[in-house]
């Protein structure tokens, strides 16, 4: 098998560690046709300022633009829809992304406002997205750059070039990727358009409890590959996340997207070793964290792990972790002897379609989805009634819950840091509230 090769730099100046980048791989004019199209795809999915490390860096997307222009193309896009719920112009607007394209050269298209859209059957599909329909011009662009950032995640423990793809569809697609498996349903979008080059922002990724409540971390690395996959895996290696505990890489390989393993990837530039500084993924801790609930969690992904993890701390936040203490929390693909016996059915949490059918049953309350929408379980716990689609007050209460979320964030990252009230700017909690 023929390896794949990840360029690292790292440096304190974005527009350096790009040029460098491009060059490691074999210079932006072997990159870019002249008189091309090149369309880039930075997250920029929530609204929040940039020094939150919520979106890619409006510093690192004009570095980009500007080594682009390089190869002389005809036009370079900055495109994107932002998670559901939100304006993507807005989004671009705050982040600081937008005017940060324009002064380099680049137009902004909202990819939620596409009309001109194309259906495109997904052959073999492993999720449920049978089909999905895409903007025209993003077809038909010679050259698709994904400009992830790199930072933990509720519901898929991290976010760097894999999933940033998600955000070439409308709201509706979102929604659907969210009701089946969401890790197969991103990799059959991989599977009808894919990104020429991913170029990875590292510069200050953000741990923590992502991808909202954000710890940006100074770590000043530009990472970049043709495999999204080689990128993501080596990205994890980097931060000191073990690809083991990410289970969608399963499903990247299955797909045939990319080589994970350390030994079928080459890193030119810098080295892990040289660049290594492990980030904070509380989403991984074990069931043992949460001792006053019981956990029955076979087969349970590492996308409900974190989603359920989340949600535990959050309770703790919302001051609703003590009131529902006692509760039997169902994850992960279970056989029906694996239910709780003699327990009351309200005290019984259901996350995710693995469990759906025992709501079937009348057990429990039930959260939907593969994995749930971030607040949904939360929400399951506090209301004691299923949640399974997006209310019309989704984005208001989250944004109500945010303020003492935050508050109980600095206060673990203090406990976390030994006490120190010295925090660095670099290592506060920031917030798209």
């Amino acid at each position: 098998m023929r390896k794949s090769i990840v360029a690292i730099s790292k440096g304190d100046d974005p527009e350096k560690m790009v040029a460098e980048v491009f060059a490691l791989l074999g210079g932006v004019e072997n990159l870019v046709r002249p008189r091309s199209t090149v369309v880039l795809k930075p997250n920029a999915g929530h609204p929040a300022a940039a020094e939150t490390s919520v979106n890619t860096s409006p510093e690192f997307v004009a570095a980009v633009i500007r080594e682009v222009w390089k190869a002389k193309p005809k036009e370079i896009i900055v495109a994107e829809a932002a998670a559901i719920g939100c304006d993507s112009m807005h989004v671009l607007d705050v982040s600081g992304i937008g005017a940060a394209a324009e002064a380099a050269g680049a137009r902004l298209i909202d990819i939620k406002k596409e009309k001109n859209l194309i259906n495109i059957p997904i052959r073999d599909a492993r999720s449920d997205l049978k089909k999905v329909k895409l903007p025209r011009f993003l077809l038909e662009a010679e050259h698709l750059f994904n400009l992830p950032i790199f930072k933990s995640h509720a519901s898929m423990v991290f976010t760097c070039a894999l999933k940033n793809m998600k955000g070439v569809v409308q709201d509706i697609v979102h929604q659907q990727m969210h009701m089946t498996d969401l890790a197969a349903a991103m990799m059959d979008v991989w599977s009808v358009i894919r990104a020429d080059l991913s170029i990875a922002d590292l510069i200050r990724p953000a741990e923590g409890f992502g991808p909202h409540t954000t710890i940006p971390v100074d770590f000043g690395c530009v990472v970049a590959s043709k495999d999204p996959v080689a990128l993501d895996a080596t990205a994890c290696r980097m931060v000191g996340l073990g690809v083991d505990k990410v289970k969608y890489f399963e499903a990247a390989a299955d797909r045939n997207l990319g080589n994970f393993e350390e030994k079928d990837i080459e890193v030119i530039g810098r080295t892990i070793a040289e660049v290594h500084k492990d980030l904070w993924f509380p989403y991984i801790a074990g069931w043992e964290t949460w001792p006053e609930y019981t956990f029955h969690a076979s087969n349970a992904c590492s996308s409900c792990e974190s989603l359920v993890a989340f949600t535990m701390e959050k309770l703790k936040a919302l001051g609703e972790y003590d009131k529902n203490a006692g509760c039997h929390v169902v994850v992960g693909s279970k056989r029906d002897d694996e239910m709780p016996e003699n327990v009351d059915p309200n005290n019984v949490i259901l996350i995710g379609d693995c469990v759906k059918r025992f709501r079937g049953k009348g057990v429990g309350h039930w959260s939907a989805g593969c994995p749930p929408l971030e607040p949904h379980p939360l929400w399951v716990f506090i209301d004691r009634e299923d949640h399974y689609e997006m209310e019309p007050d989704f984005r208001e209460r989250m944004a109500r819950d945010e303020g003492p979320w935050v508050e109980f964030i600095k206060t673990m990252k203090r406990e976390k840091s030994g006490g120190d009230e010295k925090q660095s700017a670099a290592e506060k909690p920031e917030t798209i509230g």
